[in-house]
């Protein structure tokens, strides 16, 4: 550390510029600011990507005089200490290489007997040139008198890095459920090119352009106003900041517009705030709204809603 001392410790991530490790005697994590950590050196490989999204892995040793990180495997990296924006363990097993998080939120009115759960879960592996996502959002409400109501997304992003550039191509999925849209499942499935113009410690921020192909299976007894298949664009932006040392804010916006369907554009929209208030455990409040321009008969063109969910995340 910059003010002397020495921690000798498992080194398990760094993200957000905060440095998370575990030392042999504590049954929990800690975490170091990065900015105050003056050298690091280690005995297993780490991969460690840099400002420009270049990846490089192996093991690190750095100078206290140089400040450069050195990233030695069969061949060797330098990368200055201030441009180190991730350091993810390689590990021994694939699921060591795995982070994520886990939500779960529930509410209770006696007035009405309405009940509200809330599932969501997010997790992610990356490698050298791979980065693959997977986020899960559930919503179940019930109620005297009126109907059951459910909400459930699912999506996955890989994406392979293009020559140690900021843009990457992949496959993209989507996969809604909606009772309230009447929506009994819509898979969307594609290729996609994405760029990330700004990564940091603090900001992260990616386009995602590509093409899709929708399929739509509505419940029975509806009747659908346009194709329950089509070709669709596919754009995305997604950004995410960390703020105050314990709050991160992410966004992310798709849209649809449809070239077969001409005229019809679908959005998915989510609003993440994220406060740590204890180690690796948070809470969650987050904004989504479901947009389609064309619904189905009977059905709102928008289905909206805010949840808070108490999360533990792992890596």
């Amino acid at each position: 550390m910059k003010n002397g001392d020495i921690i000798t410790c498992e080194i398990q991530s760094l993200a957000q510029g905060q440095l998370t490790v575990r030392q042999e005697y504590s049954s929990s994590t800690e975490v170091l600011d990065w900015s105050k950590v003056d050298h690091i050196n280690t005995h297993q490989p780490f991969v460690v990507t840099n400002n420009k999204g270049e990846a490089f892995s192996g093991i690190l040793s750095e100078q206290a005089t140089t400040h450069l990180v050195l990233i030695k495997d069969t061949s060797e990296h330098y990368v200055p200490h201030s441009d180190v924006i991730s350091i993810e363990e390689t590990g021994v097993t694939f699921l060591r290489s795995l982070r994520g998080d886990l939500d779960l939120g529930l509410d209770f009115a006696q007035s009405n007997t309405q009940k509200n759960l809330t599932l969501d879960g997010d997790l992610t592996y990356q490698a050298t040139k791979h980065v693959f996502s997977l986020n899960l959002s559930s919503t179940f409400t019930s109620q005297e008198q009126t109907e059951n109501t459910r909400e459930t997304t699912l999506k996955a992003e890989y994406f392979n890095q293009l020559r140690k550039s900021d843009w990457y191509v992949g496959g993209i999925s989507n996969f809604l459920s909606s009772s309230e849209q009447q929506i009994d499942l819509r898979s969307t499935i594609g290729g996609a090119l994405a760029v990330r113009p700004v990564y940091s410690n603090k900001t992260v921020l990616s386009f995602i352009g590509g093409l899709a192909y929708t399929a739509e299976s509505d419940e029975n007894d509806t009747e659908s106003t346009s194709s329950k298949n089509s070709i669709d664009t596919a754009e995305a932006v997604q950004y995410s900041t960390f703020r105050f040392d314990s709050t991160t804010f992410d966004t992310t916006a798709w849209v649809y517009p449809s070239l077969t369907s001409l005229g019809r554009v679908r959005l998915t929209l989510n609003q993440d705030i994220y406060y740590k208030f204890y180690k690796d455990f948070y809470v969650r409040a987050s904004f989504y709204d479901n947009y389609d321009n064309r619904p189905v008969v009977g059905a709102p063109a928008n289905n909206l809603g805010v949840t808070t969910t108490l999360g533990w995340s792992f890596r």
